[in-house]
């Protein structure tokens, strides 16, 4: 669903378990809200942003595909 985070979680390699991790979230919640099937918050998308060091915004990050 999100095209560029996907792309960018595979860049850097890092798993739905790690990212979940880092959130603090079951791998299942992270898989849904990967999925579309549930949202991020604002925290989660500024915390992942801040993960990743993505160079653009939030937006471009979480646009759908």
């Amino acid at each position: 669903m999100y095209y560029i985070l996907e792309r960018e979680l595979k860049k850097k390699k890092i798993t739905r378990e790690m990212l979940a991790k880092e959130l603090d979230l079951s791998t299942g919640t992270v898989s849904c809200k990967l999925n579309g099937k549930n949202e991020f918050t604002l925290s989660e998308c500024k915390h992942i942003l801040n993960y990743l060091n993505f160079n653009g915004d939030i937006k471009e990050l979480f646009q759908n595909a």
